[in-house]
């Protein structure tokens, strides 16, 4: 991507898209391009966080692994995001591991030089803490379907919030094409497969959704 395609892309980026062109082009020029494989790990849990990513096509799944060696994803990433949020000021290791779910592309930002920006520019100081704020508000949402509601509303939810939060909204509900198999599924939700699998199927016989290997359709509701 050319320096001002990839300026470009960073203006669609939430946390970037208040810069001026000149503010993108400081970034721009610390930015590097990285083509990742299916199933590939970009980093692991634990490891010291030298990058921030910014995926510009393809799907990143993030988890963290139990005691019981069983993955729990806290995340499913797409076009545009950012990740991780912690570590970003340096001195903390990632919290938890990343891999892509289709081949993918990304961009990364040193984190010395992406904290060497932030100290020179308030607004992206700013911004940065409003989209933190927000992901503290969806993180405790989410902590709060898993610990009050039943794996089948649970799964609705996550697929429903999928779909109309990365999908294309069409006639009877919210479509999204992604893959996502029914161990991502029981993985994002903290139950088994098999569970998965049960509530997927009892939900394609009330016509609430459609569901396959490549994509997604939720019913409004």
């Amino acid at each position: 991507m050319e320096h001002k395609s990839l300026r470009e892309f960073l203006g669609t980026v939430s946390l970037f898209a208040s810069l001026t062109e000149q503010e993108r082009d400081a970034i721009v020029g610390v930015m590097s391009h990285k083509k990742v494989k299916k199933r590939e790990i970009l980093f692991y849990e634990g490891e010291p966080c030298t990058a921030i990513y910014l995926l510009a096509h393809g799907t990143v799944k993030v988890y963290k692994t139990t005691e019981d060696g069983r993955e729990q994803i806290v995340n499913v990433l797409y076009e545009r995001d950012m990740f991780p949020h912690i570590g970003m000021f340096g001195g903390s290791p990632y919290p938890a591991t990343a891999e892509a779910m289709e081949e993918s592309l990304l961009y990364s930002i040193n984190v010395q030089e992406l904290t060497a920006l932030l100290k020179g520019n308030s607004a992206l100081c700013i911004r940065l803490l409003q989209i933190l704020e927000g992901k503290i508000r969806d993180l405790q949402r989410r902590l709060s379907d898993v610990l009050s509601k039943d794996m089948k509303e649970k799964i609705m939810n996550t697929l429903s919030s999928l779909a109309k939060s990365r999908g294309t909204e069409v006639a009877g509900g919210y479509s999204l094409k992604m893959e996502l198999t029914h161990q991502d599924l029981a993985d994002m939700v903290g139950t088994t497969r098999e569970t998965a699998s049960r509530i997927i199927s009892q939900l394609k016989k009330e016509g609430l959704i459609e569901f396959d290997a490549h994509s997604i359709w939720i019913r409004h509701q």
